[in-house]
């Protein structure tokens, strides 16, 4: 055996982003259903690895601690002066990090990224995409849901990182964020969608919503 190869072990994975080495583990890195490396570790497909057994990723290596942080702390924490904020967004939609881009758009409208520390876990085992989103935002309408999730009044489970867990249609909460968080429906809508959304405005009580 090599002694200079690492050890991993099933819970622990080596990267090598661009030249730059990261160990983390596979909780870490599944974290999120639908990223890049959720699928990357459940998948069959054999990936290119370094000789010591790291995953090899062609992406910015420098830039990538701020991915893997908010994989491990479920929120964005930047240091003083950062401004690379658009090559961050797009590292976050190559590893397929929603969540991620949820946040990083606030900061591009103008929106302090500092309270985003709520995550909501949507849609049915295996295809949940999750969500962070301020108490504020949540908070927009005093007496809805989301209201009463966060003050207790509504029981809601939590999966084991401590998000949210809400098993509606995962392909319209992105507008019910939208909502939330800039007051509006942003993206584009069909017809059945939007009576679609309607009934979740309804059970979410969300009055305002289009």
């Amino acid at each position: 055996m090599d002694s200079a190869r690492p050890r991993q072990s099933d819970n622990h994975i080596g990267l090598n982003v661009g030249g730059k080495i990261y160990l983390t583990t596979r909780d870490t890195l599944t974290r999120y259903p639908n990223s890049f490396f959720a699928i990357m570790l459940d998948s069959e497909i054999p990936s290119d690895r370094d000789t010591q057994g790291n995953y090899l990723i062609d992406r910015d290596g420098e830039i990538f601690r701020h991915v893997l942080n908010f994989m491990r702390c479920g929120k964005v924490v930047l240091p003083r002066g950062f401004s690379e904020f658009d090559l961050l967004e797009q590292e976050a939609d190559f590893f397929s990090l929603e969540a991620l881009e949820v946040v990083l758009k606030r900061e591009a409208a103008g929106m302090s990224v500092t309270g985003m520390s709520v995550g909501i876990a949507v849609g049915t085992v295996g295809t949940r995409s999750t969500y962070m989103i301020t108490r504020e935002a949540l908070m927009r309408e005093k007496e809805s849901f989301f209201t009463d999730m966060l003050d207790g009044g509504k029981p809601v489970p939590r999966d084991r990182q401590g998000n949210y867990v809400i098993s509606r249609n995962n392909s319209l909460f992105h507008h019910v964020v939208d909502y939330l968080v800039r007051g509006g429906i942003l993206n584009d809508i069909t017809s059945s969608e939007l009576q679609q959304l309607r009934k979740e405005a309804d059970i979410r009580r969300l009055d305002k919503t289009p």
